[in-house]
């Protein structure tokens, strides 16, 4: 069988492969729900990444042991045992050990420059991650969604569902924000929301797709989807701010690039200005935009690099 080269981006509510010969042609692209291994466990990510990958290679009449290169850029990769975790599922399906590299899914955008650089992704969850000149990685958030993923998908979601339970208790008004989450939901009562919240607590995704109506409501000028986002933007430069602080004395402010990345600073306008806004106040000659290559091409250039 041939030889080829594989990148996977793994989210907590998406998995992406892309496969390509050694020539850099691409051979094919394959999509299946993803995971985070941090918090949906070892023994789930492996179904996950198996159903994504195995059928794939089948398909295109590949063999892992032929593999050439792979970068699994995935959700949840936290400590030395989560990717050792990681790195055993891609073993136990016949990948080379020395062909295998394994990051965080928000990690691996560090690899597009040499110079000092930082990366927040606000997705379904959230990260921040910093390299300083000398290579020395550091990582603020992204501990779990209960306790951390401030300024996420998932954070915005469950304020989103607070707003609304707020209202229906008589507490406040959301003119906007509460029609549209009741006609798109049918959470119309407390006991619908607190039901929802219980069932899907683990399930993040669910309640982070909720994130997509506090933009609408924002953006018809609900003054509580307006808080929400005001307070997810600042939690997002939180981490961007402390992981700079980490860096400092290090990494020179004027050779600094900041990257943006997940759907919620791709697709939201108004979190990606608040964040831009707030790294041209605080860390002025910070260079700030969104990678041009995507975490699945970053991870398939990571792989070829491998060979």
């Amino acid at each position: 069988m041939k030889e080829y080269f594989a990148g996977l981006d793994i989210g907590g509510t998406n998995g992406r492969l892309k496969i390509c010969d050694p020539h850099g042609a691409v051979l094919g692209e394959f999509t299946a729900p993803g995971c985070s291994l941090n918090t949906d466990g070892a023994e789930k990510s492996r179904l996950r990444y198996r159903d994504l990958v195995l059928p794939a290679l089948r398909d295109m009449n590949l063999a892992p042991g032929c593999c050439a290169g792979i970068c699994v850029a995935a959700s949840g990769i936290d400590s030395p045992s989560d990717e050792h975790d990681c790195r055993s599922i891609f073993e136990e399906m016949g990948f080379p050990n020395k062909k295998l590299l394994v990051l965080n899914d928000c990690e691996v955008f560090l690899h597009m420059t040499e110079e000092p650089a930082l990366v927040v992704i606000s997705g379904t969850g959230s990260v921040c991650f910093g390299r300083d000149k000398d290579g020395t990685i550091y990582r603020t958030g992204g501990w779990n969604h209960i306790i951390s993923d401030e300024g996420s998908g998932f954070d915005m979601g469950l304020k989103v569902l607070k707003a609304v339970g707020d209202e229906l208790s008589g507490r406040i008004k959301c003119p906007v924000l509460t029609p549209l989450i009741i006609k798109e939901t049918g959470l119309d009562t407390l006991e619908k929301i607190d039901d929802f919240i219980n069932a899907n607590l683990m399930e993040k995704s669910e309640i982070a797709r909720l994130s997509l109506f506090a933009y609408q409501a924002a953006a018809l000028g609900d003054h509580e989807a307006v808080r929400i986002h005001r307070e997810c933007g600042e939690a997002l430069w939180g981490l961007i701010r402390d992981t700079a602080a980490k860096m400092a004395g290090k990494s020179p402010e004027d050779r600094r690039n900041l990257w943006l990345w997940g759907s919620v600073l791709v697709k939201n306008q108004i979190i990606r200005k608040m964040v831009e806004e707030k790294v041209r106040e605080g860390m002025p000659g910070t260079e700030v935009g969104i990678p041009a290559l995507s975490a699945l091409d970053t991870a398939l250039k990571a792989a070829r690099s491998l060979q």
